[in-house]
Parts: C-alpha cells; sequence; structure tokens
C-alpha cells in the first residue's frame, strides 16, 4: 500500500472508528441482519473484516508520517467519494457512513447499501459494479477525501 500522508484528526478519526466498529460489530449484525446466518450476513461480516484489517494496516504504516492533509488511499465510513456513472458520464458525490449515524444528508449512504458496500476499501481508478433491484450499475471512482465535518 501506498504511504500516504495523514493528518492528525484523520489518524485520530480512523482510529475511533476501529474502536466503534469492533465494539459494534455484533450489535450491527444483530440489528441488520438478524436471520442468523445468511449468505448477505457472511458477506457483510467478511468486508468488516477486511475493512478493519485495511484501515489497521493504514493507521500502522502512516502513524508516524501526519501531514496535513485529508486524503485517503481507498473508501473509508466517513470518506467522501465522487464517482463517475460509466454509462450515464454523470458524477456524483458521497459521504460514506455508518449505519447507525444519526445526522445525515442527501448526499450520504451507509455502508450497508448496495453503493456503500460497493465503495468501502475500492481506490481512485477502481470501477466498481453494483448490483441494485433497478439493475447493475458500473461506476468509476474518481476522488476520495475525509469529509471536514467527519474529521472535526
Amino acid at each position: 500500500m501506498s504511504e500516504v500522508a495523514s493528518s492528525g484528526a484523520l489518524f485520530e478519526n480512523l482510529v475511533k472508528q476501529l474502536v466503534e466498529l469492533e465494539e459494534g460489530r455484533s450489535k450491527i449484525l444483530q440489528q441488520y441482519f438478524p436471520a442468523g446466518q445468511t449468505s448477505e450476513r457472511h458477506e457483510f461480516e467478511t468486508l468488516i473484516e477486511n475493512y478493519i484489517k485495511e484501515v489497521e494496516q493504514f493507521i500502522n504504516e502512516n502513524k508516524d508520517n501526519r501531514a496535513d492533509c485529508n486524503e485517503v488511499p481507498f473508501v473509508t465510513i466517513g470518506s467522501e467519494v465522487e464517482i463517475e456513472d460509466l454509462e450515464e458520464h454523470e458524477s456524483f458525490k458521497y459521504r460514506i457512513i455508518s449505519p447507525d449515524q444519526g445526522k445525515f444528508s442527501a448526499e450520504d449512504i451507509s455502508c450497508l447499501s448496495p453503493v456503500g458496500k460497493s465503495l468501502l476499501l475500492k481506490k481512485v481508478g477502481d470501477i466498481i459494479e453494483v448490483k441494485a433491484p433497478g439493475g447493475v450499475f458500473s461506476y468509476r471512482i474518481k476522488s476520495v477525501k475525509m469529509c471536514d465535518e467527519v474529521m472535526n
């Protein structure tokens, strides 16, 4: 993984996020996937495990390299992602949020949504396919940054 400068606020936010995810993982699974061991639950468990591992690795590799920057090398919960619809050539910006976040706006999408799950841990330039009730959509990630309000 390439080293990316991370601000103190970004670093602290990611550490706090990991603690909250590790402590609240079972609550999220019970609340949003109550039917036992479904394939959707298993996929989300795997995604969360990989997410925790990648964020921990990023923190460990960059804890001594903190500059004034809000760039992250991949999509995290709390990051703002600009994507381009490859068919319509339209761009959209979304902020990825945890499902239990109380305050949200029209640009916020849950990490449990089809788009949110598809975006987590992806990098700029990656192309993702999102299977949604309306069909399969393809997007290219144009930018990833940590939102200012999340970092404060």
